[in-house]
């Protein structure tokens, strides 16, 4: 279908066009914490969030191995190139050396043409900025922003620990060193409602992002939101 018929653009036909073929994802657990959980901005994590961040099937190991083990499976015959995906909690929560020696352990394999981070807002600086900057020289790169709404209220209430302001300051410093933002919405927050839907959409809209991850909110066990 011609693109003056879609309403969006969908993710895989995005990366098709951007690299020529199927291009899949390698989910990467780096082993990270998170600034909600260490006692920075809180202990408890968002009301959501499960023991093992966003990443419930993903195996802890070495990154390398995690890469490896994934281009012996079936999974790496499906396609030609990938993107390494580190997405359990937030990758970007680390000293620079630490960020470095983490992302090139899983950049190991010629088929790999991406780089993309989960992280949350209030860990994104220059420095950071700059070394994901860095790899797009020979890589794509592309950072994922957990926004998950606009409203603060709604984020106090689940524990997010920014205001909205600090995806503001972290798109800016993003697209300052061209590095691809896509930001992460939930629909259905306890206590929010189609109003607040649309504003959170309106906010996104202020900024220079490139894609959307839109979620439903659901249980996971053992997590605060039951």
């Amino acid at each position: 279908m011609e693109d003056r018929y879609l309403r969006y653009k969908h993710l895989n036909e995005y990366l098709k066009r951007k690299f020529g073929e199927r291009t899949l994802k390698i989910c990467i657990d780096g082993g990270f914490t998170c600034p909600n959980r260490d006692g920075t901005c809180g202990t408890k994590g968002c009301l959501f969030c499960g023991e093992k961040g966003s990443g419930e099937h993903l195996i802890t190991s070495p990154i390398s191995y995690q890469v490896k083990r994934y281009f012996e499976s079936y999974r790496a015959e499906r396609a030609n190139k990938f993107i390494v995906y580190f997405q359990n909690f937030t990758n970007t929560y680390d000293t620079i050396k630490n960020l470095k020696n983490k992302y090139d352990a899983a950049l190991i394999d010629d088929r790999i043409v991406g780089l993309e981070i989960a992280t949350r807002p209030d860990c994104i600086n220059e420095e950071v900025a700059k070394l994901i900057g860095s790899y797009s020289k020979k890589y794509y790169v592309c950072v994922e922003l957990g926004l998950q709404t606009s409203n603060d209220e709604t984020a106090k209430m689940i524990n997010r620990g920014y205001l909205s302001n600090k995806f503001t300051e972290a798109v800016s410093i993003l697209r300052k060193y061209n590095i691809d933002v896509i930001t992460h919405i939930m629909i259905g927050l306890p206590g929010e409602n189609f109003d607040d839907l649309k504003n959170t959409i309106e906010f996104m809209n202020k900024h220079d992002i490139q894609g959307i991850k839109i979620h439903s909110t659901y249980v996971i066990r053992d997590t605060r939101i039951v």
